[in-house]
C-alpha cells in the first residue's frame, strides 16, 4: 500500500455516506465518478428482496444523484473509502468494489471527476476557454501547474491558454505508466487496504458500465456472489435502464469512440472531442510511433484519416527519439526531459 496516497480527501475519514454503519445485503464501496450510485438504484430496483422503486435518477448528464424521492430498503448502501474507518472492527462484511483496469478508464475518470463528481460540470476544455484568474479558483492546482511548466508566470487573471498548451500537458500525463499516475496509485492502495483481508468482497471491473452486455454478464456474477435475487425476468427493463443512462453520458460515449479508433474498429470524425481525449489520442500515437511527436497546434485532426495520413507521411528527416519518453526499445533516452525536475 503507498502510505502517501490520502484514501480520505476532503471529507472526514469516517465520514458516512448513507443511512445506516453498514447494509445486510451489499455495501458498495466506491470513488467519485464510478457510477456507485446507480449501481445501488439498480440493485435494489431489481431485487426481489426489496420493495419496487419507482422511475430513475438520472440527472441531465446521466449521473444518477436524484436520491431525494427514492425510498430505499437499506438492504444495500453506498460509500466512499471513508466506510474502511466506519466499520474497523467489523468483520466478514458483504462488498462490492468498483475498480478501474485499463487505460480508457483513466481517460474517463481525468474528465469524469471533474464533471460528473458533485455533479460540478467542469470540463477539461474550461483550462482554455475560460480565463486564468476563473479557472485559479476552480482548479488551482492543475493551473498552477500549467503555469509553471509552460513559463506562464507573467499571464494576465483575464487572459487565455493556448488549447495546444493545454492538450500538451494532458498529453504528458497519458504518456506516464499508468503506474506512476495518481489515479492509478489511488485505487491500488483502496483495493489492497488490510482492511478488505476480513471482509467477502467482489470486485466489479468498472468497463462493466461502459457496455450492456459487458454490464448483464458481470451483474449476474455479482448477484451470484452475494444471492441478491435480483428479477432477471425484467432483463428488458434493465437494459432500458442501463442504456438511458448510457445514452445521457457523454463522457462514457466519447471514450468508448476513442476506444475503437484506437483499435482500428472505426473510420471516424472527431466531432467536438474534450481536449484531455485529444491528449489521450496524441499520447497514444506517441507510444506506439517511437519518433514522431505530434504537432503544436490548436486545431486537431478532422477524423481518423487525416490522423493516419500525418502518421504515414511524418518526415524521415524530421524523426528523432521523444524527449518526452524515458526510454527507447528499453533503453534509457539520453534525450528524455523530466518535466518533475
Amino acid at each position: 500500500m503507498n502510505h502517501d496516497i490520502d484514501l480520505w480527501g476532503e471529507y472526514p475519514p469516517d465520514n458516512r455516506w448513507d443511512q445506516d454503519q453498514n447494509a445486510k445485503l451489499l455495501n458498495i464501496l466506491f470513488q467519485g465518478g464510478t457510477f456507485g450510485n446507480f449501481l445501488k438504484f439498480f440493485l435494489d430496483k431489481f431485487s426481489k428482496l426489496s420493495p419496487a422503486l419507482d422511475g430513475d435518477t438520472f440527472g441531465d448528464t446521466g449521473t444518477s444523484h436524484n436520491f431525494s424521492k427514492i425510498k430505499f430498503s437499506g438492504l444495500i448502501q453506498r460509500y466512499h473509502a471513508s466506510f474502511i474507518n466506519d466499520n474497523e472492527d467489523n468483520i466478514g462484511l458483504p462488498i462490492c468494489i468498483i475498480t478501474p483496469s485499463t487505460k480508457k478508464h483513466f481517460l474517463y475518470l481525468k474528465k469524469a471527476q471533474l464533471f460528473r463528481a458533485g455533479d460540478r460540470k467542469i470540463t477539461p476544455n474550461d483550462l482554455w476557454q475560460k480565463s486564468i484568474g476563473e479557472m485559479k479558483e476552480k482548479l488551482p492546482d492543475d493551473i498552477s501547474s500549467i503555469k509553471e511548466l509552460y513559463k506562464l508566470e507573467g499571464e494576465a487573471y483575464y487572459s487565455w491558454i493556448p488549447k495546444f498548451i493545454i492538450r500538451d500537458w494532458y498529453k504528458l500525463e497519458f504518456l506516464q505508466d499508468l503506474e506512476d499516475t495518481h489515479n492509478y496509485q489511488w485505487f491500488d492502495t483502496f483495493k489492497t487496504h488490510k482492511f478488505f483481508e476480513g471482509q467477502k468482497v467482489f470486485h466489479l471491473d468498472l468497463e462493466t458500465f461502459f457496455n450492456w452486455d459487458t454490464f448483464i454478464m458481470n451483474i449476474k456474477e455479482l448477484d451470484n456472489f452475494f444471492g441478491l435475487a435480483l428479477d432477471h425476468d425484467r432483463h428488458a427493463e434493465m437494459k432500458d435502464l442501463f442504456l438511458k443512462g448510457l445514452e445521457l453520458d457523454a463522457i462514457r460515449k466519447e471514450c468508448n469512440l476513442v476506444e475503437s479508433v484506437l483499435e482500428n474498429k472505426y473510420d471516424e470524425p472527431f466531432n467536438d472531442l474534450d481536449v484531455s481525449t485529444e491528449g489521450f489520442i496524441y499520447a497514444e500515437i506517441e507510444k506506439t510511433n517511437d519518433f514522431i511527436q505530434m504537432p503544436l497546434t490548436n486545431r486537431f485532426f478532422r477524423d481518423t484519416g487525416e490522423m493516419q495520413q500525418f502518421i504515414e507521411h511524418y518526415p524521415e528527416h524530421y524523426k528523432a527519439m521523444n524527449p518526452n519518453m524515458p526510454k527507447f526499445n528499453g533503453i534509457s533516452n539520453p534525450y528524455y526531459l523530466d518535466k518533475n525536475k
